[in-house]
């Protein structure tokens, strides 16, 4: 049976977290792209493999896959925006633009763009379930802008909405306790989560350091450099924020941890 563009999506969206995972996915909605030049989830999804591409530093050039995340973000918005496409009013486009954005540093214009996309966000049998993953996702950009209390409320909201939502909405709660300075409750919700990506050891780390457990800091670390040895304190410091305190924060407990 062959493939259809919907089938190579949720291939790529079943991809671990990881480099090669990554590339794989990238290969996933190029066949679905290739399938159907106008599905507008291949597109949108795209750009976020291309967006962890850059957050994660896994291509020779971190602003050209940032460049690329946001081409292809602008294709979904614009056939969201087609009304003879079949995608018309599509939230993901905006949705997946507003993550371009905040990573861009724009805080503002991705808030607007999160906004646009819970207004477009209508189907009854989705509209609980879509508009809890894109508070939990909003609430990653309120981290980077400094207010953890903000994301906090959000990915409660977001529970609330969705008791059985995905592993990531923890992952987020996890790293905003961590911005909030509540470093039990951070390592709380990590201890809760089955099989965490190895990115959530670098909160696991920092917490722990901040508590004054180093040596056990130190070995959170040191298994999360096993898996990416090529990660950095000044990889983590590349990361836009609308608070320079709150980055300070960051690499501060990261670097109590042992990452150089």
């Amino acid at each position: 049976m062959m493939q259809t563009a919907r089938d190579y999506c949720r291939e790529g969206r079943q991809q671990p977290l990881t480099r090669e995972g990554n590339e794989k996915a990238k290969e996933c909605y190029e066949r679905a792209i290739k399938e159907d030049g106008n599905y507008l989830p291949a597109y949108a999804e795209y750009s976020y493999v291309h967006l962890r591409a850059y957050q994660n530093a896994w291509d020779p050039d971190r602003e050209a896959s940032l460049d690329e995340a946001e081409r292809l973000a602008d294709k979904a918005v614009a056939l969201g925006n087609d009304i003879s496409k079949g995608w018309h009013n599509d939230f993901r486009g905006r949705w997946y633009r507003a993550m371009v954005y905040w990573n861009r540093g724009d805080f503002k214009t991705s808030f607007q763009e999160f906004a646009a996309a819970r207004a477009l966000i209508t189907d009854p049998k989705r509209i609980a379930k879509d508009t809890a993953d894109l508070d939990a996702d909003m609430a990653e950009a309120y981290i980077y802008y400094g207010d953890p209390n903000k994301a906090l409320a959000l990915i409660d909201s977001a529970a609330a909405s969705d008791p059985d939502h995905a592993y990531w909405h923890d992952w987020n709660r996890a790293r905003a306790l961590y911005m909030a300075k509540r470093y039990d409750d951070a390592l709380a919700t990590i201890r809760g989560m089955t099989s965490p990506p190895n990115d959530v050891r670098l909160i696991e780390a920092a917490s722990e350091a901040q508590l004054g457990h180093l040596d056990d800091a130190r070995r959170i670390m040191g298994e999360f450099n096993k898996i990416e040895p090529g990660w950095s304190l000044q990889k983590s410091a590349d990361y836009r924020y609308g608070d320079s305190a709150a980055r300070d924060h960051w690499l501060d407990g990261l670097s109590k941890a042992g990452l150089t």
